[in-house]
């Protein structure tokens, strides 16, 4: 069975592992929007006509089509197809991972802030609280002087402007105004991070480069250089099972941007398109590369065959295989992949591709369910008929037979690109149910919110995997996050002039009970503080 096909992976875990992940994401994303329905990962076949051109073809076409010569198939532009299957063999060697699935380099994951510190390191913050210092200086001469709300920010505090995301995403109040939130009928542990105008102050503030030395030519040069630190996390740390999705990830976005892109089967339509590579398995992304029009691809070679040999060069040399859409895959690019990556793909095909022989198009004449194979070197291609005058075409360098389900059939080929095509889409998914995107017109903040939410899924993951006790749902693990990034400052605020209703509140949240003499008295006012200074050195006299 196809489960099979890939060895030296699924050995080193646990055999319930993929039981225990989808256990993880049904009980967290029991409330998922209708609206992705169509993109879920067990779509039927019959589906995937709908992402292919759906082109038709006359009796008299089919008629002028080339007749099979000895097995013999030629495409239009003369590539040869043979449609016997070649002599099985053992698992061939293409077929066998090298690299055993997991977290790299032993990390330490204990709490969910471990976790995500691994993705968000100390040198990705450290540049936003730069940046973001230098923004708070230019707009504090808009501001009268001694302004409460107005000083430049630090660590601890941006680190609990992240938490109160986090645990606005988890409570799904993202999309609440800031007056919705902070309001005395609303949730008493906003409050207690920071106040309202400081939230709203500080989110204005926001800022991820120097504008000064900022690269003109470069779109994406607002957020480049957290970005690629985030990614390069991310990849370092994580090593994917035997199966790979590469696919678009949307991050809506309805402001002025360079690059917004429209996409009409995504839920949020317009926004900013993400081309990410995730773990078939557990969805955790390892790559991704921001689609920024034209200056996306800075080589010669086609967009689709740059981003798909850029996303894996993390996988290059481990067999492993990929799954994509027909927007990436062609003939070309699944033979580079296999001679020069060692890595397979399997993939559905744009009709319009001249190396398809012409009886693999869709025809009248072709019976219902039925499925036509066709062989070269170490390519598979197969064309199933799941409905009159359709066709679905795969190519795979991963399968080398005619397998077909007795029950369904439906190609081996189909089945394996159905159960593993949706790994992006259920990572995009995961994003939606429980992001912290909050409106705005500025797309960096838009780009910024999106990196959260991947940071939050992917260390959701490393979190799960690296604990051999029970796991916890992705609701409990984002509030756990961001009450763990809050708690320093809310600790601190104690120490503070606040009032007594918001000091009780502060302690009710982070469970405290015991209050020392000292706050229980509140501090000193600065007469008696002098008296017993005066009193204390005249007691040596």
């Amino acid at each position: 069975m196809t489960a099979l096909r890939h060895t030296g992976c699924d050995s080193a875990l646990d055999p319930d592992f993929e039981k225990t992940v989808l256990q993880w994401y049904n009980e967290s994303e029991s409330d998922v929007d209708d609206n992705f329905a169509e993109s879920d990962g067990e779509d039927k076949v019959e589906e995937l006509s709908e992402h292919i051109d759906d082109t038709s073809s006359e009796d008299d076409e089919f008629e002028e089509r080339p007749l099979q010569r000895d097995g013999i198939l030629k495409g239009k532009n003369g590539f040869a197809w043979s449609s016997r299957e070649p002599a099985k063999t053992r698992t061939p060697s293409r077929n066998i991972v090298v690299k055993v699935p997991g977290i790299k380099n032993a990390r330490v994951v204990i709490r969910e802030i471990d976790a995500w510190a691994i993705l968000f390191t100390p040198t990705i913050l450290n540049e936003i609280i730069t940046h973001t210092n230098e923004e708070i200086e230019r707009q504090g001469v808009k501001y009268q002087p001694g302004t409460k709300y107005v000083h430049p920010t630090d660590n601890v505090e941006i680190n609990a402007l992240l938490g109160l995301l986090y645990i606005a995403g988890a409570r799904k109040d993202a999309h609440l105004s800031v007056q919705q939130m902070f309001s005395s009928q609303g949730p008493q542990i906003y409050r207690c991070i920071m106040p309202e105008i400081r939230f709203k102050f500080l989110l204005n503030c926001l800022r991820f480069d120097d504008k000064e030395k900022r690269n003109r030519e470069d779109k994406f040069s607002p957020i480049r250089q957290i970005w690629e630190d985030f990614i390069e996390n991310c990849t370092k740390s994580y090593s994917p099972h035997c199966y790979v999705t590469i696919d678009e990830q949307l991050l809506g976005f309805r402001g002025k941007c360079p690059f917004r892109v429209y996409i009409g089967s995504k839920p949020d339509k317009y926004g900013i398109k993400v081309v990410c590579m995730c773990d078939s398995r557990t969805y955790y992304m390892i790559s991704a590369i921001p689609y920024i029009g034209k200056n996306t691809n800075p080589t010669n070679e086609s967009v689709p065959m740059y981003l798909v040999k850029e996303l894996s060069k993390s996988i290059h040399g481990t067999n492993r295989n990929i799954t994509m859409d027909n927007w990436f895959t062609s003939v070309p690019l699944a033979k580079e992949m296999l001679s020069s990556k060692d890595l397979t793909i399997v993939g559905t095909i744009r009709h319009n591709k001249r190396e398809i022989p012409p009886s693999f198009l869709p025809s009248k004449n072709k019976p219902v369910l039925t499925s036509e194979f066709a062989f070269s070197d170490k390519l598979t291609l197969v064309s199933f008929t799941p409905k009159r005058n359709q066709s679905v075409i795969l190519i795979s360098t991963m399968h080398a037979d005619k397998n077909v389900n007795e029950v369904s059939k439906k190609p081996e080929i189909i089945e394996f690109y159905n159960s593993t095509k949706g790994g992006v889409d259920t990572f995009d998914q995961m994003a939606h149910n429980y992001t912290v995107f909050r409106k705005t017109r500025r797309w960096p903040l838009r780009y910024f919110y999106g990196m959260l939410d991947q940071a939050a899924i992917n260390a959701f993951v490393l979190y799960n995997v690296s604990r051999n006790a029970s796991k916890i749902t992705r609701n409990k693990f984002l509030q756990s996050l961001g009450l763990q990034l809050a708690k320093p400052w809310m600790e601190s605020r104690l120490s503070k002039k606040i009032s007594g209703k918001l000091q009780s509140e502060i302690r009710e949240v982070l469970g405290l009970t015991h209050i020392s003499e000292e706050e229980q008295l509140g501090p000193a006012p600065k007469k008696l503080k002098y008296i017993y200074s005066t009193l204390y050195m005249s007691s040596f006299t």
